[in-house]
């Protein structure tokens, strides 16, 4: 018994050594309207009556990102194997102040490197929102979503000042495999 244990953990030495030495990386997709594909968007439209849009956009490891908003606002949804994840609520709530919005075209994702390939396990972003005051003091919060699937879900913020490496270091800690 002794001996099938250690020829065991010899040969699982390598693969265990091997995902200790993985280092958390980043990628990066877009948002960007002019590269992706538009589903609907009523800033095509002549006088619309309220604003709204749903983009399609790339993503990694099987996912897709759908960029959406409406009435002021926007976030991102996920797609995995034609399952679409709900992420409005969660990252609305977690933004504070009035018209939380996607502030940039950046989806940052997390993931190591395995044979060449690219295994996200979460995604960082930006949205911007305002204070209630007579400035409209502009606010930033990077959102965490971990990937799990059509299980994904946001799992941490945290204001854009505390820096993206606290970001990075935080859906590292709470999403990695």
């Amino acid at each position: 018994m002794k001996h099938l244990t250690l020829l065991i953990l010899l040969a699982l030495g390598p693969v265990i050594i091997a995902a200790a030495d993985l280092k958390p990386e980043s990628e990066f997709t877009t948002t960007d309207p002019k590269k992706v594909k538009i589903i609907h968007d009523t800033a095509l439209e002549k006088n619309p009556e309220i604003d709204s849009f749903e983009h399609l956009c790339p993503g990694l490891g099987g996912y897709q990102v759908i960029h959406e908003g409406g009435d002021l606002r926007s976030w991102i949804n996920l797609k995995f194997k034609g399952s679409k994840t709900d992420l409005m609520n969660d990252t609305l709530t977690a933004c504070p102040g009035q018209f939380p919005a996607k502030a940039n075209n950046v989806v940052q994702w997390r993931g190591f490197r395995q044979g060449g390939a690219f295994m996200p396990y979460a995604i960082i972003y930006r949205m911007m929102s305002s204070k209630d005051d007579e400035k409209q003091t502009r606010l930033e919060t990077l959102i965490i979503i971990k990937l799990d699937k059509e299980k994904s879900r946001v799992v941490g913020h945290l204001s854009a000042k505390e820096g993206n490496e606290k970001a990075e270091a935080l859906a590292d800690k709470l999403c990695k495999p």
